[in-house]
């Protein structure tokens, strides 16, 4: 061999013999028979704790909460104070609120169903602002959180929410809804009182505030229609109020707005969560992504940031109590009062055994 072939082959041999082509242990939680044949130098590897992925890692949560679960016709709010709570972090649950953030799946609920109106724009009133995308997402969240079936979800939006539309959902409801099922009634837009009576309304999409018998619906018949279905409990949530004081709240021109209200009587098997209570005005959230009520609605199921003892399932109680004080506190910043109101049926069981969703992972 010549001297230049010697001097070509004795790099090539020290290249391959260095120490920087040695096999080594990827740092990783993949079980070691499971890791792909891939040598990656340290220099490119990256910790999955800096991804921000929660990775079932538990956080402090400050729940600020108050009340009891009554059985039997109860009627509270979630306010008060309550020592902090220890709640995990579902992985890809997004939790905290942050934006785009993806929904948890929890158990599927094969024999629940859900009517979901959410009306922005209005034939002859002011638009709700964000009433439409609030509804879009808790039709995902039924879907993927809640794990309502597609075929027994009904999304009424817009001009597609009209009193009729309503009307006709709530008879397929009452016809499909199996004994024993559940029942999901969200609805996102204007509420209006009745001037001379302070009965409440929440305004379809042709609904007028001049004539609110003939073209809006009563929040007691929607709970009326809802009791007459099959469901074993039916959980009623409102993101609108009915003042008539602004916000998500309408009336007919020259009308001052009511200081008080008539409550809304409760359904032997219906629960209703609303985003106010009498006088109050329901608001936008501080971000601008839709209402205040709905943003910590979505949020506590669809993140299980609302599981606040950590057992793997929501209770109503506990839904309640973590929406509460978030949003009493946000509308504060906005120098108004709104705080979240719940009212249980005579027939439910207590708000602590009303589990909302459930089959949360740890």
């Amino acid at each position: 061999m010549s001297p230049v072939s010697r001097r070509i082959v004795l790099p090539l041999a020290a290249l391959l013999l260095a120490p920087a082509c040695k096999q080594q242990q990827i740092a990783t939680a993949t079980p070691v028979d499971e890791l792909p044949p891939l040598i990656i130098p340290s220099e490119l590897r990256v910790d999955a704790g800096s991804l921000g992925s929660g990775g079932g890692d538990s956080r402090m949560a400050s729940n600020e909460v108050g009340g009891s679960g009554d059985s039997g016709s109860s009627d509270w709010r979630a306010t008060g104070d309550e020592p902090s709570a220890r709640i995990k972090n579902n992985g890809g649950g997004g939790g905290g609120g942050s934006k785009g953030a993806s929904m948890v799946s929890a158990s599927p609920q094969p024999t629940a169903y859900a009517l979901i109106v959410g009306i922005e724009k209005y034939r002859d009133v002011t638009p709700a602002g964000g009433a439409r995308s609030d509804a879009e997402k808790f039709a995902e969240l039924a879907r993927v959180t809640l794990g309502v079936p597609e075929d027994n979800i009904k999304v009424l939006l817009d001009d597609r929410a009209s009193r009729t539309d309503i009307a006709k959902q709530m008879r397929w409801l009452q016809a499909n809804v199996p004994s024993g099922g559940r029942v999901y009634f969200y609805f996102s837009g204007h509420g209006a009182p009745e001037p001379t009576t302070g009965v409440s309304y929440i305004v379809p999409f042709d609904g007028d505030p001049q004539y609110l018998k003939d073209t809006a619906i009563p929040m007691t018949e929607v709970l009326g229609d809802l009791e007459k279905t099959k469901a074993k409990d039916v959980l009623a949530m409102a993101d609108s109020c009915f003042s008539g004081a602004g916000g998500r709240s309408v009336l007919a021109p020259g009308t001052r707005p009511l200081v008080r209200i008539e409550d809304v009587k409760p359904q032997t098997r219906v629960a209703m969560l609303s985003a106010s209570s009498g006088a109050e005005i329901s608001g936008p959230a501080a971000d601008g992504s839709g209402g205040l009520f709905s943003k910590y609605l979505i949020e506590a199921i669809g993140s299980g940031q609302g599981d606040i003892n950590g057992d793997g399932q929501i209770s109503l109680k506990e839904l309640a109590e973590w929406i509460g004080p978030r949003v009493k506190r946000e509308a504060k910043k906005a120098n108004r009062e709104q705080t979240p109101h719940l009212t249980l049926g005579k027939k439910l069981s207590a708000a602590d055994e009303f589990i909302v969703s459930w089959g949360y992972s740890r």
